[in-house]
């Protein structure tokens, strides 16, 4: 009898603790859809609140607080926006200045070389900035609201890219011409960077193509970047922070980093999926797949095309 009552008190306990479990989740649940609701909020949509009127009780106390929270970073990143765009636009007609000065007085024969090395990296130096000061001025018009109508071809996208990188390498190229859920230039911003960095480093080739199997089909696309470079020694997040530089790299170490906030404001991500052997980064589109046009990219710089003015050849790409 005295056994029977204990496995009696154990068989009570045991019920107790599971519905105490039972209760104290379906207590904590609406807990638990406020913070996930509002971490979705912080990152897609900071214009949305809960708004559920005075507290009542514990519940719409956390809402309002959690209101308040979003009202405070909504302001910071509008406070950033402004700041970045004024300060680019500050810089900008400087920076043109510059340029254009350096290229009007190397259109002179006579220079001695000293000078004409010296005005050539003073005018580059002055490109690479006014192309980034551009990308902050598009990132502050559309960080948080890009919008949902504007679509690009990432054929065009990829051609724009090359055009823009003088290459010493071999640049080789397999995609195909789908649609792009983001306007043209925050793709062009996205991915020249990546491009940029991998053909600055590459021992001899750079691969540019689809991944085989994306990670999300329905909803973005997989552009993977690699080279033959020496790889990424160190910590590799630490690229991504603005001011990094590689060894021999130029620049201020603001294009990964830039590349990286662009695609994440549009809803896609640069990641660095391999350090070495190659160097791997994938950069991430949102895409518009229901209207792919499943047709292979077809580039070449020795052929354009006259009907598309795309530059041509017959399977994959090539460029030298």
């Amino acid at each position: 009898a005295g056994t029977s009552g204990v496995v009696i008190i154990d068989d009570i306990l045991t019920a107790a603790a599971a519905l105490g479990a039972w209760v104290i989740t379906r207590a904590l649940q609406p807990v638990a859809i406020l913070a996930s609701t509002a971490a979705d909020w912080s990152e897609h949509d900071l214009s949305r609140r809960f708004a559920l009127g005075p507290p009542t009780n514990e519940l719409t106390a956390l809402a309002g607080t959690l209101d308040t929270l979003l009202d405070k970073v909504s302001s910071a990143i509008r406070s950033e926006q402004r700041l970045t765009s004024e300060l680019a636009h500050e810089l900008r007609t400087p920076l043109t200045t510059i340029q254009g000065n350096a290229d009007l007085v190397l259109m002179g024969a006579d220079l001695p070389a000293a000078t004409r090395e010296g005005l050539n990296e003073i005018s580059a130096a002055a490109h690479r900035m006014t192309s980034t000061i551009a990308t902050l001025l598009e990132l502050a018009r559309t960080e948080g609201g890009v919008a949902e109508s504007a679509v690009s071809s990432l054929v065009d996208v990829v051609d724009e890219v090359l055009a823009s990188t003088p290459a010493d390498v071999l640049v080789e190229i397999d995609v195909r011409d789908l649609r792009l859920g983001l306007p043209h230039a925050l793709a062009v911003r996205t991915l020249a960077p990546v491009v940029a960095n991998a053909v600055r480093f590459a021992s001899s080739a750079v691969r540019i193509n689809l991944a085989a199997s994306p990670v999300r089909p329905a909803s973005s696309v997989d552009l993977i970047v690699e080279d033959d470079g020496p790889g990424i020694q160190g910590d590799p997040d630490a690229i991504f922070e603005a001011g990094t530089t590689c060894g021999g790299g130029s620049g201020a170490g603001l294009g990964l980093a830039l590349a990286r906030r662009v695609a994440r404001s549009c809803g896609g991500d640069v990641i660095l999926t391999q350090a070495v052997g190659p160097t791997r980064f994938t950069v991430r589109l949102p895409s518009v797949w229901g209207n792919a046009r499943n047709r292979p990219v077809v580039h070449h710089r020795t052929g354009r095309s006259q009907q598309s003015g795309r530059l041509q050849a017959p399977g994959r790409t090539l460029f030298p």
